[in-house]
């Protein structure tokens, strides 16, 4: 009885039924190899997938070999990424959005020109150094020669490979610190965040950050100014220009949730963007009054040398509160926006107009990109009934973007490159028409 009770696949079932599977427990640790993550965040993934794609609760009821295909389904990379599941371990970030960049870039860029030239000096040493991998046709399809050994891809020898990239006659692609392959192209954008980790938040320390989005990412639309929960991953680079950027996972949006339950319920008015924005106990110099931005752009520029061996300069980036004085809401055809179009408005305040007068210095223009008019709704507000309506001349806004000065006539002009703009009931006036959009007004 005892042999058959030993034998009895059921039983053993039931003793090891909080053991996963090995074939399992192998994917979990490649999984946790290829993204950084520990193995328990791994299966708290895991778990959380296959309840919500399957509908499964209880994992030690299924078949081994369905739990394989779940965790193969879950982790296999796609041709268009280089991680899967929702990537490596996050941290929570609350605060408000504070507006996007204008304009996208090749995160992989650099990888994909290092790649090139340790290929062009040394194809050997470059595969030895695991930086790149090798195509090769073999049996109708393309194989990948690596450091750790041959990878047969499913893509037909009869067509480019999807994660290839030609060097000379070669196609060659990038791979992961596990020797993995992964596109040679992922477009990102900087969104701009203002906040920190919740305890450090209510602790009063509280940064400008900027959040890069990739892929799809990218485009995503945000509320400006309204309190909300993200999840980042921290720096790891050494770079002292890159400190303020925090990455995510390809599932960045899915895990966002605007709100303010994070703040304790007594100190939530302070959360107000016309009252947060505005106080230097919270925004340092960066918020600037705007009589005084001739004196921020000199004490905040700072110059820098670019790829070309060209040096630059750059203005600070500040807010500033002011009331619309004419805004172009209709794009006007650009060659230097991304999407082949911009927008302005111009602010101005009753200091600024005893200031200067009627004269060109009274207003300050704002110019607005095509990436940020679509992203990030520049021109509208949100309503108490929770709508997006547009703004007109007269309501007061903050303007979150980079201080530029421009010459003309001798004369030193500012003027804003926005990232954001906010407003709210309480002070915009609704927009009846879509103001007048010839942009030579601001000239």
């Amino acid at each position: 009885m005892n042999n058959a009770s030993e034998n009895n696949p059921f039983k053993q079932r039931e003793e090891k039924k909080d053991e996963w599977p090995e074939e399992v427990m192998l994917r979990f640790k490649m999984q946790a190899e290829r993204t950084g993550e520990s193995v328990e965040k791994v299966i708290e993934a895991y778990i959380k997938h296959i309840a919500d794609t399957w509908n499964c609760t209880d994992w030690t009821a299924e078949d081994a070999d369905l739990l394989v295909d779940w965790a193969e389904g879950m982790y296999i990379e796609d041709r268009s990424s280089n991680i899967s599941g929702g990537g490596g371990d996050t941290v929570t970030f609350v605060g408000h959005w504070m507006g996007v960049e204008d304009k996208s870039a090749d995160r992989n860029g650099w990888s994909v020109r290092n790649a090139r030239q340790k290929w062009q000096e040394d194809p050997n040493a470059a595969m030895s150094d695991g930086v790149v991998g090798h195509y090769y046709a073999e049996d109708g399809v393309w194989a990948i020669n690596t450091v750790n050994g041959a990878l047969v891809t499913t893509d037909s020898a009869n067509a480019d490979p999807s994660m290839g990239f030609k060097q000379g006659d070669d196609w060659i692609c990038l791979l992961s610190k596990a020797g993995r392959p992964y596109p040679y192209e992922r477009m990102g954008r900087y969104y701009r965040f203002f906040g920190n980790e919740p305890k450090k938040f209510l602790d009063g320390d509280l940064q400008f950050w900027r959040v890069d989005l990739t892929n799809e990412n990218r485009n995503m639309k945000i509320d400006v100014g309204s309190p909300v929960s993200i999840q980042v991953r921290l720096p790891n680079t050494k770079s002292e220009a890159f400190q303020d950027v925090l990455s995510t996972n390809y599932n960045f949006s899915e895990t966002m949730q605007y709100g303010d339950e994070w703040c304790p319920e007594h100190i939530r008015h302070h959360l107000q963007p016309f009252k947060m924005w505005t106080n230097d106990d919270y925004m340092g110099d960066a918020y600037v009054n705007l009589t005084e931005l001739e004196d921020a752009y000199n004490a905040g520029k700072r110059h820098f040398t670019g790829r070309d061996g060209n040096d630059g300069t750059v203005g600070p980036d500040i807010i500033v509160r002011g009331s619309v004085m004419r805004m172009s809401t209709e794009g006007k055809p650009s060659d230097w926006d991304e999407t082949g179009r911009n927008f302005s408005l111009s602010i101005s305040s009753l200091n600024l107009q005893n200031q200067h007068g009627k004269g060109r210095m009274s207003e300050i223009p704002c110019w607005v990109s095509g990436s940020c008019n679509d992203i990030a709704s520049p021109f509208h507000f949100r309503d108490i009934d929770d709508e997006l309506w547009g703004f007109g001349e007269k309501s007061s806004v903050l303007v979150y973007g980079r201080l530029k000065m421009k010459v003309q006539d001798g004369q030193s002009m500012p003027q804003l490159a926005v990232f954001g703009i906010y407003t709210n009931p309480s002070r915009a006036i609704r927009r009846v028409g879509g103001g007048d959009t010839d942009s030579s007004q601001f000239e």
